[in-house]
């Protein structure tokens, strides 16, 4: 895995030594109005859960677990992306951002410059994200990253909650 570098971000593989940076990203009560888990309970639980991710791949080998935290270079952490590649040419994405960094472009930037970076290195072609019917913010950026909400259709034989919405590209 390899750190990388868009006009303005930095996106760092994430390893167990990001966990005290990302305990405090982590800890923002606003992010958490849309997501379906809780705060870290500690530093250490973070340290237990990014030692986990360090491996890049499910216990069974189907998937590539890819995460990165996101900085300005040389400064703070903002917040972190990752997907989880599957079957051939298809990922799950996701992205979480401190509050104090929402509004500036930021998660569109790096979530668009791993997007590329996993079609080229990955062979990515398809990817799919869930949303909380309610989030608004993240609904509005996925829409500027190309994704669309997907059809009943498209829909069939994913597990989301009723408050969950699926978007592709």
């Amino acid at each position: 895995m390899q750190a990388l570098v868009t006009a303005q971000l930095l996106l760092e593989p994430l390893t167990v030594a990001h966990a005290d940076e990302m305990f405090d990203v982590l800890s923002d009560e606003a992010i958490y109005r849309h997501l379906d888990e809780a705060a870290p309970a500690s530093v250490e639980h973070l340290r237990r859960v990014y030692d986990k991710r360090e491996a890049r791949r499910s216990p069974d080998g189907s998937e590539d677990w890819l995460n990165w935290v996101v900085r300005v270079p040389g400064g703070q952490l903002l917040g972190c992306v990752q997907a989880t590649v599957f079957v051939p040419g298809s990922a799950w994405i996701a992205y979480v951002f401190s509050s104090r960094h929402w509004g500036r472009g930021h998660a569109h930037e790096a979530t668009a410059g791993m997007l590329a970076h996993l079609a080229q290195a990955y062979g990515v072609r398809r990817y799919l994200a869930t949303v909380e019917v309610e989030n608004e913010r993240s609904i509005r950026l996925l829409e500027r990253l190309g994704f669309a909400r997907a059809s009943p259709h498209e829909m069939a034989g994913h597990d989301l909650s009723t408050t969950e919405l699926l978007f592709l590209r």
